[in-house]
């Protein structure tokens, strides 16, 4: 099938739901008319749903329906669109990947957390019993809009760490999790005012596996995948995510082609 990204899908839906309300208005006919708006009703927040979630909607209904995406080179998305596959030879091939977010650099760090950092990033992946690639695109952003960009992220972080120490019985790693993003936000602000530009940083991890079928292969890679996870947090305490579908595919795609422009590494990064 083509390519699609889940906004396509989401101007798609837009699309229909407008044409369709337009032909509405044009005719005479009143069932059609009722029948017709009821559905542009439906296909506007839609196309928004797929818009703000599609990276989560779009793989559970492709893993309903049972498509798979394929692509030239032989590789393939599986239906819940969390894998990468490819046969060679008589062995099928699975790929998943991770999303890293770190919330310090190395610049922002002392010379001896430093080394510490690197220590326990070492100690990880001597516990891992199979290769693993960590790919980073590094990026110096644009200053202007990109400090507009901080400020309000960083509001909204304090807004949810707020309202998440209101709680009654507040979640211990939520707290940590915001804490750390609040305090990320606050010292690229500090490094930009002191006339630093600041750097992007796009890290994902890369487990493989092997198998005689799909299923096989897909699942040893998952299971892979989630102890590289537990590690990762755990040593280098960042949070990591699993990638789905379009996120998956870009990073896939990155390890011929990286975003070419400023413009574009910062789009995959808000994306």
């Amino acid at each position: 099938m083509p390519e699609l990204g889940t906004k396509h899908f989401a101007y798609l839906t837009l699309g229909a739901g407008v044409l369709v309300l337009i032909i509405a208005f044009s005719t005479p006919v009143m069932p059609f008319k009722t029948i017709a708006t009821i559905f542009a009703a439906i296909m506007v927040p839609l196309s928004f749903a797929l818009w703000k979630w599609g990276y989560i909607l779009i793989p559970y209904l492709t893993k309903r329906a049972n498509i798979i995406e394929v692509h030239d080179g032989g590789w393939e998305l599986t239906p819940a669109q969390d894998a990468i596959v490819k046969k060679i030879g008589d062995n099928y091939y699975a790929s998943v990947f991770l999303h890293l977010k770190m919330y310090k650099s190395t610049t922002e760090r002392s010379a001896e957390e430093n080394v510490l950092y690197t220590e326990a990033f070492e100690r990880a992946i001597a516990q891992i019993k199979y290769p693993i690639k960590i790919g980073t695109v590094l990026f110096a952003r644009e200053i202007s809009k990109y400090r507009e960009d901080l400020e309000t992220k960083r509001y909204e972080a304090q807004l949810k760490l707020q309202r998440e120490r209101e709680k009654p019985e507040p979640d211990v790693i939520t707290l940590d999790r915001l804490e750390k993003e609040v305090a990320m936000y606050e010292a690229q602000l500090t490094r930009i005012a002191t006339g630093e530009r600041p750097m992007g940083l796009i890290a994902y991890a890369m487990t493989t596996a092997v198998g005689v079928t799909k299923d096989a292969a897909v699942a040893v890679a998952k299971n892979q995948a989630a102890e590289i996870k537990t590690l990762l947090a755990n040593a280098l305490n960042i949070e990591v995510g699993y990638l789905y579908g379009e996120d998956m595919r870009k990073c896939y795609e990155m390890e011929m082609m990286i975003p070419p422009t400023v413009k574009e590494a910062e789009a995959f990064v808000e994306a």
